[in-house]
């Protein structure tokens, strides 16, 4: 309010740059701790994103059961000609993203809510 009241009042930019660069600074450093505890982004993850979201994808709209949930991912993947290094790394992720599923990231799979819920019913 001070620095607009400078602005404004006197005609005075001083302390309105002080704030600027004060938010800057502080900005900076916010962005600087938060891609450091990010880390690096998954190369598996990223190589086979559309697999992934196939998959899962496929797993919920099919209503597959709890049950048969796993045998049908090590199906889908073998079926996707994935390389056996990344087939079982890739497994897990598939299997880590499933157990995470809920109303509020399953956009990103391209399942809708109805869809999601009903197969929900199953587990």
């Amino acid at each position: 309010m001070k620095a607009l009241l400078g602005v404004y009042e006197k005609t005075d930019i001083v302390l309105l740059k002080d704030l600027y660069l004060w938010a800057y600074q502080r900005s900076s450093e916010r962005y600087s701790a938060i891609q450091q505890n990010l880390g690096e982004p998954n190369a598996l993850k990223l190589k086979y994103r559309t697999n992934i979201q196939e998959i899962i994808r496929t797993l919920i709209t099919e209503t597959i059961p709890g049950k048969d949930i796993v045998k049908n991912i090590k199906r889908m993947i073998q079926e996707q000609s994935v390389l056996e290094p990344d087939a079982s790394e890739l497994f897990k992720i598939i299997e880590m993203e499933v157990v995470g599923l809920h109303d509020g990231n399953i956009a990103r799979f391209k399942i809708r809510p109805s869809e999601f819920q009903s197969w929900k019913t199953l587990q």
